[in-house]
């Protein structure tokens, strides 16, 4: 069961947007995101998923929640979440600091945005789009002119600095607003995506793979990754407080489950040949027989690892 009551959130500059129960915070990996809205699908019923088939790694990735009108959109080539955009104000409410600025009945305009978040600079326009933009580090709201009646605009000194002018009945209303890191147009190093804390919870986070070659063979594979260490500040209480390190770990041909799992950890999954989408990978044995392989999926690093069941020796890693 479905509430028709609008959900409201909470808006982080930087960070994302906060809901009691569900964070959309930038950074956090594609499969994370789709964890947690499968987990509240009645709070969050309609999504739309959205890729490129043509170049789905180097496109954006975007989920839409269709009944809040909030855009995630992920980076094609790391999966995660770069941008978040709420486009439908009417069905969402917005608070800043604990203070709710805009809501359906009382959608936010250029001067209640001002109030809430104190402009410091002047906002800029786009004489193309007839859109007026009003940014901070991290946030920017866009407010269309084009609807809006009794609007004066005066260019200013700069091709993107002009001088609005409008009465209390007809001042623009925000139709869209965004959360990024960084600044529009900033130094992209700088603003580059770290993979929030609480998006570990145990799992690794694959830096650089690389194949082991020994005497001309391909002998196995070298993972670098970040993993959280297990140990906690006295001031840490939570599991995604722990401490990230970064490790460099090798498993080779031959290697048993057990030190596998002792290199890179428990898998998030373990896949049996006894499952249909596990049939293209089963080996034949010298008598014909289909061997009985598993699979340990480290979904996190992307990584599969296949071993023969009856010696449970690592035979292929993908």
């Amino acid at each position: 069961m479905t509430s028709n009551a609008p959900l409201e959130f909470e808006v982080v500059p930087e960070i994302g947007l906060k809901h009691s129960t569900i964070h959309f915070i930038l950074g956090t990996p594609l499969n994370d995101v789709m964890a947690l809205l499968q987990q509240n699908s009645r709070l969050i019923p309609n999504v739309d998923f959205l890729y490129s088939k043509k170049n789905p790694f180097f496109d954006d990735i975007q989920i839409r929640l269709v009944k809040s009108g909030i855009n995630l959109f992920f980076d094609g080539r790391t999966q995660l979440l770069k941008l978040l955009e709420v486009d439908a104000l009417s069905s969402i409410v917005l608070k800043y600091n604990g203070k709710i600025f805009s809501e359906p009945s009382a959608e936010a305009t250029m001067e209640r945005v001002g109030t809430f978040f104190a402009s410091t600079h002047p906002g800029a326009y786009d004489e193309r789009q007839k859109m007026y933009v009003q940014s901070w580090r991290g946030l920017s709201f866009c407010f269309p002119t084009t609807n809006s009646s009794n609007v004066e605009i005066t260019p200013g000194f700069s091709p993107s600095l002009h001088s609005l002018r409008y009465d209390a009945s007809s001042q623009p209303k925000l139709t869209k607003m965004s959360i990024f890191k960084g600044t529009i147009g900033g130094n992209k190093e700088e603003d580059e995506l770290i993979v929030p804390l609480a998006s570990y919870c145990g799992q690794n986070r694959t830096i650089l793979a690389d194949v082991l070659v020994d005497m001309g063979r391909v002998v196995g594979c070298s993972f670098n990754f970040l993993t959280q260490n297990g140990e906690a500040a006295p001031d840490r209480t939570s599991q995604a407080d722990l401490e990230l390190i970064e490790v460099t770990r090798e498993i080779r041909f031959g290697d048993s489950s057990a030190s596998v799992m002792c290199a890179l950890g428990a898998p998030s999954r373990v896949f049996y040949k006894s499952e249909d989408k596990m049939i293209i990978h089963r080996s034949v044995g010298k008598d014909g027989r289909n061997e009985p392989d598993f699979f340990f999926n480290y979904f996190s690093m992307g990584v599969i690892v296949r071993f023969f069941f009856e010696s449970t020796k690592l035979s292929t890693a993908h």
